[in-house]
């Protein structure tokens, strides 16, 4: 298809008048000269669309208001972009001195790790209790007194009347245990390590 030969003032008229396709026109005559004057003042292909974009636009919101020079639109669309492209800088630099001015935010932690460790946390807790549950009814009060209480092997001993060497094989055993069911992601109770062996 050939070139459209209409003047811009008959295609504008058409424009403006509803016909969608002679404003197409006008867009694809001058699209590549305003995006060059753009490009010119922002040197930057995405802003350089945008201004585009927008010249465009006020040329339609305008359009009552446009003006032909001998019969061509294209020096109002040139006044246009010279106009937006400051515009959009101006807007651009009160938005640099807007983030300066901002206080620079303490850092926070991401909450998505806490929230990691709580689910992580109760699946152990779901997991131990598991395991705890599995252990015969005199490993399970061992650990109770000694891993989750705390209490010194003697003070356990004492406390179940047992051989103090009962209450450590009968610990020795429930760790064991304990490792083989959280293994291998996850490991025994780091409180099994740190009981200290008294009496």
């Amino acid at each position: 298809m050939g070139e459209d030969r209409r003047t811009d003032a008959a295609l504008w008229l058409e424009a403006t008048s509803g016909t969608e396709a002679s404003f197409g026109v006008v867009f694809d005559r001058y699209r590549a000269r305003v995006f060059r004057r753009a490009y010119a003042q922002v040197r930057d292909i995405a802003d350089a669309e945008d201004i585009v974009a927008v010249v465009f636009l006020e040329a339609w919101r305008r359009r009552k208001d446009v003006r032909f020079v001998d019969g061509s639109l294209l020096p109002w669309l040139l006044v246009v972009t010279t106009n937006v492209t400051l515009n959009t800088q101006r807007a651009a630099r009160r938005h640099r001195r807007l983030l300066a001015a901002v206080p620079v935010a303490e850092h926070a932690p991401d909450p998505g790790y806490e929230v990691e460790e709580r689910l992580d946390g109760y699946l152990l807790n779901d997991r131990l209790r598991a395991a705890l549950g599995r252990l015969n009814a005199a490993e399970r009060r061992v650990v109770e007194l000694c891993l989750i209480e705390e209490l010194p092997l003697a003070d356990a001993a004492a406390a179940l009347d047992v051989p103090l060497g009962s209450v450590k094989s009968r610990l020795s055993r429930a760790r064991r245990k304990l490792q083989a069911e959280l293994s291998p992601t996850t490991r025994a109770p780091q409180l099994a390590d740190d009981v200290e062996v008294t009496g």
